[in-house]
């Protein structure tokens, strides 16, 4: 761990390009301490993909989940903020929805929105647009409402939501303004859950379960959580109310930026989207090395829950670590060529890449979100061969989100 190395996530370079500043600072220096400033406490920094992989993610009884996953401690012991048996026993609410014949399921759902929205692409007269708020973001947004069981008409507030909260999480200007949109939030999911209530009360069921999903209660993952027992009991309101929020923060953002990050990279390259129309089977290729190279979560957070060392340096307790997802991502040792974009990396190489994490924190939605972008290449390629890209619009405001907030393409 230098002391002379430079390294500030909020400065405009880092921002403006991710890749090169945190790639750099792995290069550097794996093991990094960023001292306080301008009101932000110091936290280590570790990019070391093996190390992040073997050693933080595989459930590390010293780097707890339950502070949060930012800067700023977000302390909890509900839902998916806790750690060790229980978190393992809480995401399998999730998970046993999201098997892979589930999952593939999702397919025709997913082609269906895909289509109607490249069909309001080809109805604009001009054959251009803002490809963000066209496509990348009301993709996802909708597929979450679907599955999360959320009216979908009401997509962009969710969406809208979703921002203000994930901005919160991570610079929370005003001490409060967090629970402040919860307060919002928290009344309109109590009552959609409700509503599923007042369904099995009515079909006179006292012990509802999974085989009342689709008979009784709608197929979503609200009504699942209703139904679903965790360590033998049922899930609490405050539980479910996770859920809800797991959905509404996590299926949206992430994937937005991913097939915004994907479009981009295949067009400021004509070759690339060339190459791509010409050999469709890189398509998954061409994901996964998006993911890599542009993850759209830039680093995650953990809190040490007593002394510990690393790289032969004492961590005190409550300590700070941020995983640079971004730097492992562009870690040598794993990938050939780490700062470069190539459509035709060999799929067992890009699938290293840490974007949705590992171990008993991996990312619950990561196969829908796959899916999702797959679907949305096989359609743009087939549907607007003739895209281009025309510019791009400005960074997302949440610093450990990477994405933009417009993408100006013509299809014509």
């Amino acid at each position: 761990m230098a002391s002379d190395i430079h390294f500030d996530p909020f400065e405009e370079d880092a921002l403006a390009d991710p890749g090169a500043a945190y790639g750099a600072l792995r290069a550097a220096c794996p093991f990094h301490h960023q001292p306080a400033q301008d009101g932000r406490p110091d936290f280590y920094v570790l990019s070391d993909h093996a190390e992040i992989k073997t050693d933080i993610l595989q459930g590390n009884p010293i780097w707890s989940f339950r502070f949060g996953n930012a800067m700023k401690d977000s302390i909890s012991d509900v839902g998916f903020k806790t750690d060790g048996d229980f978190h393992a026993a809480f995401r399998m609410v999730v998970q046993r929805g999201l098997t892979p014949p589930m999952v593939k399921a999702w397919r025709p759902k997913i082609e269906a929105i895909v289509d109607e929205l490249v069909d309001a692409m080809l109805a604009i007269p001009e054959g251009r647009g803002d490809f963000y708020s066209l496509f990348a973001l009301p993709l996802p947004a909708r597929m979450m409402c679907r599955m999360l069981g959320a009216p979908e008409a009401d997509y962009q507030n969710y969406k809208r939501w979703s921002d203000t909260l994930q901005f919160l999480t991570f610079e929370d200007p005003e001490p409060g303004s967090y629970e402040t949109v919860l307060r919002e939030i928290y009344p309109h999911f109590t009552m959609l859950i409700e509503q599923r209530q007042a369904l099995l009360a009515a079909a006179g069921i006292d012990e509802p379960d999974l085989s009342h999903l689709g008979a009784v209660l709608p197929d979503d993952f609200m009504s699942r959580a209703l139904v679903s027992r965790v360590e033998g009991r049922r899930l609490t309101h405050e539980e479910m109310l996770n859920i809800c929020l797991a959905f509404l923060t996590g299926g949206q953002e992430t994937t937005t930026n991913l097939i915004g990050h994907l479009l981009r990279r295949l067009l400021e390259a004509p070759e690339r989207w060339e190459q791509l129309k010409a050999d469709p089977s890189l398509i998954d290729n061409a994901v996964e090395e998006s993911l890599r190279f542009d993850p759209p979560v830039l680093a995650h957070f953990r809190t040490s829950l007593g002394e510990t060392q690393m790289h032969g340096h004492d961590i005190p307790e409550r300590a700070k670590l941020m995983f640079s997802i971004c730097g492992a991502n562009r870690d040598p040792a794993v990938f050939e060529a780490p700062d470069e974009f190539r459509i035709d990396r060999p799929l067992p190489e890009a699938r290293q890449h840490l974007s949705f994490g590992s171990g008993v924190h991996l990312c619950l939605g990561a196969p829908v979100a796959r899916l999702e972008a797959r679907i949305a290449l096989e359609r743009l390629i087939e549907r607007l061969p003739n895209l281009r890209l025309l510019g791009v619009g400005g960074r997302v405001r949440t610093w450990m989100y990477w994405g933009h907030t417009g993408l100006d393409v013509a299809w014509s």
